[in-house]
C-alpha cells in the first residue's frame, strides 16, 4: 500500500514551500499596488488590501505550524489548548477571507446602480466599516470550535455529533452562502451592465478593472471550494461509520489534507490571477517596477557625481 503519509509530508515540505514563498510574495505585491493613488480612491481597494493582508496573516498560521511538523511532534496531539486555538484562528481568518470577497462582489454590484440610496454604499466609508466587522462577527460565529473541539487517540478534532454538526455548519457558512451570495452579485451586476447597454454606464475605467479583478477572484473561490465542499458532504453523510485503526482513517486524514492543500490556494493565486487577467493592473505594475528601478539608479548616480565632482576639485569645501 502507498505511504499516504509519506506523500503528505513530501507535499508539505516542497508543496507548502512553493506556496508559502509564492503566497507572501504576491500579498505583498498586492498590498504596495493597492496603496498607489490610482487604486486608493476606489473602495474596492478596501476589499483586496483587506484581501491580501488576511492572506498573509493565514499563510504564516496554517503553513508555518505545518512546517514545524517535519522534524518535531505534532502539537495538536500533544496541546488540546494549542488544538483548540490553532484550528480556531484557521476557521476565522478563512471565513474573513471569503466574506470580504462577498463584499467586494456587493460592491461592484453598488456602484452599477442609479438609485443613489445604494449606490451611496460604494464607499471607503462603508468597505472600511464592513472590513472591521466581519473580524469580531466571525470570531462569535466561530465560538463553538474551541469549546466542542478536542484531542481524542492523539487526533485533534470533531467527534460524535458535534462532527456531523460543523460537517453542516462548514457546508453552510463556509461553502455554500459565500458562493451563493458571490453569484448573486454577480448574475446583479452583470444584468445592471447590459440594462444599461454598458457603454452608457458612468462607472469609471478604474472601477470596471476592479469589476474584472473581483470576478477573477470570484472564478478561484467557487474552483478552491469544491473539493472541501465535496468532503464536508461525505464527512456528514458517514459520520456516524466507526471503524477503529482502519486504512479507512488513513485514506481521510491523507483527503482532507489534499482539500486543504487545495483551498489554501485562495491565499496564494490571487496577485498572480490578477496580473495574468487584467491588463490595467499588469500595467500598472510594471509602471512600479520601473518607478522602482529608476529611482534605485538615481541613487546610485548621485553618490557616483559627488565624488568625481570631489576628485575634480579636490579644494573645494
Amino acid at each position: 500500500m502507498v505511504n499516504l503519509s509519506f506523500i503528505q509530508q513530501e507535499m508539505i515540505q516542497y508543496g507548502m514551500s512553493i506556496y508559502f514563498s509564492l503566497g507572501l510574495v504576491g500579498n505583498i505585491c498586492n498590498c504596495i499596488m493597492f496603496i498607489q493613488p490610482v487604486y486608493r480612491r476606489t473602495p474596492s481597494s478596501i476589499y483586496f488590501l483587506s484581501l491580501s493582508i488576511f492572506s498573509i496573516i493565514y499563510l504564516f498560521w496554517t503553513i508555518v505550524p505545518l512546517f514545524y511538523t517535519l522534524d518535531h511532534i505534532d502539537p495538536h496531539t500533544q496541546s488540546s489548548f494549542y488544538c483548540k486555538i490553532q484550528l480556531y484562528g484557521t476557521h476565522v481568518l478563512n471565513q474573513c477571507i471569503r466574506y470580504i470577497v462577498v463584499f467586494a462582489c456587493a460592491d461592484r454590484f453598488f456602484v452599477t446602480q442609479t438609485n443613489l440610496r445604494i449606490r451611496s454604499l460604494n464607499s471607503r466609508q462603508v468597505a472600511m466599516k464592513l472590513v472591521f466587522i466581519i473580524c469580531p462577527v466571525s470570531l462569535v460565529i466561530a465560538i463553538h470550535v474551541p469549546i466542542l473541539m478536542n484531542i481524542s487517540g492523539n487526533v485533534c478534532g470533531r467527534f460524535g455529533l458535534y462532527k456531523l454538526i460543523y460537517a453542516i455548519y462548514q457546508i453552510i457558512i463556509i461553502s455554500i452562502l459565500p458562493l451563493i451570495l458571490m453569484s448573486i452579485f454577480g448574475i446583479l451586476t452583470i444584468r445592471s451592465l447590459y440594462q444599461r447597454h454598458v457603454n452608457q454606464v458612468r462607472a469609471k475605467q478604474r472601477d470596471r478593472d476592479f469589476m474584472h479583478l473581483t470576478i477573477a477572484e470570484v472564478i478561484v473561490h467557487v474552483f478552491t471550494s469544491i473539493p472541501y465542499s465535496i468532503y464536508l458532504i461525505y464527512n456528514a453523510v458517514t459520520y456516524s461509520i466507526v471503524i477503529e485503526n482502519s486504512p479507512r482513517d488513513e485514506i481521510e486524514e491523507f483527503i482532507f489534507f489534499g482539500t486543504q492543500f487545495i483551498t489554501y490556494l485562495t491565499s496564494v493565486v490571487s496577485f498572480y490571477v490578477f496580473i495574468s487577467t487584467s491588463k490595467p493592473f499588469r500595467n500598472e505594475f510594471i509602471n512600479l517596477l520601473v518607478k522602482c528601478r529608476n529611482k534605485y539608479r538615481l541613487r546610485r548616480i548621485v553618490p557616483l557625481n559627488e565624488q568625481n565632482n570631489h576628485r575634480l576639485n579636490p579644494n573645494r569645501q
